[in-house]
């Protein structure tokens, strides 16, 4: 079997349900070569799967899936090779940790309003010290019997547009790759074809973008193939991996996507270059 990656994968450090070390043991359980912890708007995640795979057969990779949007068109990008103590990251995602738990409280009065009443701390708790989102809400939905399912959460109230959803705050797409890139990273569009906005690819390259996500559970083939041609056009490197969150019904689990180790090869040799022209 060819070495195998999986380059986008979230933890309970903020919407995922396995731990660092849970996604660690997998990995290795599957034979992964290596792996990245791209957690939302967060980098603890990475810093506690690293620490733990120290000694073990498996490359743990630092990164980030930063929020950001062009109107209200959510275009997320994802940052590998980055600094995570670099100063203007840290007060960046500190900055969203501080207006996430507002927005937390502002969807929970937002409940109150329709006559559905949960308590706050019980968010928090559900959160366990992660960046508060709404995924923490859903489960607490869920646990109450509001709903019959997590997923059932964000189609009555927590879905774009829903009676409950507030916007989170987001960088603009070049505000997102520049901070990256200030972070000594590499800045890839996280799963195109699901944000469907692929007019902007153009602009994103002309901000400095340096990959596409190839490999991704929403991705059929012709869409691995559109998007590895327009990589190709823009020369920009590719990237895949499971988006995995552990949740029944989201993306995918770790190591479903057959993401080849020479993409991590490629993403390795754009930070070199990155880090030359950058001197």
């Amino acid at each position: 079997m060819p070495d195998r990656v999986d380059l986008h994968i979230h933890t309970n450090h903020s919407d995922g349900r396995q731990s660092p070390r849970d996604v660690v043991d997998r990995a290795c359980q599957l034979g992964l070569k290596a792996i990245a912890i791209t957690d939302h708007d967060s980098v603890s995640g990475y810093t506690e799967a690293a620490r733990y795979a120290r000694g073990k057969d498996i490359e743990v990779i630092p990164g980030i899936e930063l929020s950001s949007a062009l109107a209200d068109d959510d275009i997320h990008i994802l940052g590998y090779l980055i600094r995570p103590d670099n100063k203007r990251l840290a007060e960046t995602v500190k900055r969203f940790r501080r207006i996430r738990s507002e927005r937390g409280k502002k969807m929970v009065k937002r409940l109150a309003r329709l006559g559905i009443e949960i308590d706050y701390e019980e968010v928090l708790a559900a959160a366990d010290g992660a960046p508060l989102g709404r995924p923490h809400v859903a489960e607490v939905l869920a646990a109450h019997g509001v709903v019959d399912s997590y997923n059932q959460a964000f189609e009555k109230y927590l879905a774009l547009n829903g009676p409950v959803y507030i916007a989170k705050a987001k960088l603009s797409p070049a505000e997102a790759i520049d901070l990256i890139h200030h972070a000594n990273g590499v800045a890839v569009m996280a799963h195109p074809k699901l944000t469907d906005r692929d007019e902007v690819i153009p602009e994103l390259v002309a901000a400095g973008l340096d990959g596409l996500e190839i490999y991704h559970p929403s991705h059929t083939r012709a869409a691995r193939k559109r998007y590895r041609q327009m990589a190709q056009r823009y020369n920009l490197i590719c990237t895949g991996g499971s988006d995995s969150h552990n949740r029944s019904g989201r993306y995918g689990e770790i190591g479903e996507e057959q993401v080849p180790y020479k993409y991590l090869e490629q993403l390795k040799a754009r930070w070199a270059r990155n880090e030359q022209t950058s001197i």
